[in-house]
């Protein structure tokens, strides 16, 4: 049996050659002795590179990750909305809050729709002023 270490695409690889069978009774040639093992410089070398390429593969996620997400939510801030679609979300109506925790939940229902509907922070006062 005879153990060989091999550096591929980066990544130590171990193989391993089993004996061949002798049993036809030819000599053979016995396989050649396998290569040093790695210095730890290659093996350093070797993981520094690996944990590059894991680098550049997560930035591409995240790059298509976030350019993924903006598809799916409809582009730039309030490029596609207007005041008729915040109106249509039928966001509540403060007339008189007696206690201060109405005011507040009326203010995070409005938030929770604008952010449904990306509106920016110019319109925000805009729409809550026409309710």
């Amino acid at each position: 049996m005879a153990i060989i270490y091999v550096i591929l695409n980066g990544h130590l690889v171990c193989l391993v050659q089993m004996a061949r069978n002798t049993l036809s009774g030819h000599n053979e040639v016995p396989p050649p002795p396998p290569p040093p093992p790695p210095t730890p410089a290659e093996l350093l070398a070797t993981l520094i590179d690996g944990q590059r390429m894991l680098n550049e593969a997560m930035q591409t996620m995240a790059q298509q990750n976030r350019g993924g997400r903006h598809a799916r939510q409809g582009g730039e801030a309030n490029q596609y909305n207007n005041f008729t679609d915040f109106q249509d979300t039928k966001p509540p109506l403060l007339k008189e809050a007696a206690e201060p925790l109405e005011a507040g939940e009326w203010l995070n229902t409005l938030e929770q729709k604008f952010r449904l509907l990306r509106v920016t922070e110019e319109l925000k006062a805009e729409y809550a002023a026409h309710q």
